[in-house]
């Protein structure tokens, strides 16, 4: 979460957070300061570019203007797939859902959709601001053009992607 927010900021993206925690905005907002100095220094991000950061109570408003959704639930796929399920009826046309999910295949994920076609996982290096790796993974019921869509979104924010052409548990 957090650490995703501060590198898609420091590409100049408005970023929408929901998170249930009550705590989530002052986290969220405490580890973009503190990683700000080092996106700076590295050239990740440039004084005037950064995007718009804010705060929804909803899912479904959080993905409602957006083009890219990068999902970061807890690992749980009955969580997962309740989040979907609210989401998919709020998006826009081709937005690329992506998970972050380390444990878990996208054909497991895929039922959360009724049209699975625009999600993908996009499983960073961690941690996600620093490493420029991603893998995207997709299957027979992943589009093309989200595929490359997601590879194109994660070039804007810096990141190299290693496209995984299989399903396998642990990528």
């Amino acid at each position: 979460g957090a650490s995703w927010t501060a590198l898609f900021l420091a590409a100049g993206k408005n970023v929408c957070v929901f998170d249930i925690s009550d705590t989530a905005r002052d986290s969220v907002e405490a580890y973009v300061a503190n990683a700000w100095p080092t996106l700076l220094e590295i050239g990740l991000a440039e004084d005037g570019r950064r995007g718009n950061l804010s705060f929804t109570d909803s899912p479904e408003e959080a993905v409602s203007d957006a083009d890219f959704v990068q999902e970061n639930v807890p690992e749980r796929l009955e969580i997962k797939l309740d989040l979907y399920r609210r989401i998919e009826p709020h998006l826009k046309p081709g937005c690329v859902v992506a998970s972050s999910a380390s444990g878990l295949m996208v054909k497991e994920m895929q039922p959360g959709f009724q049209d699975p076609s625009n999600f993908v996982l996009g499983h960073p290096f961690n941690p996600p601001h620093l490493i420029p790796l991603v893998e995207i993974i997709g299957n027979d019921k992943t589009s093309q053009d989200a595929i490359t869509a997601a590879e194109r979104f994660y070039a804007e924010v810096g990141k190299t992607t290693i496209r995984v052409k299989c399903e396998v548990p642990g990528h």
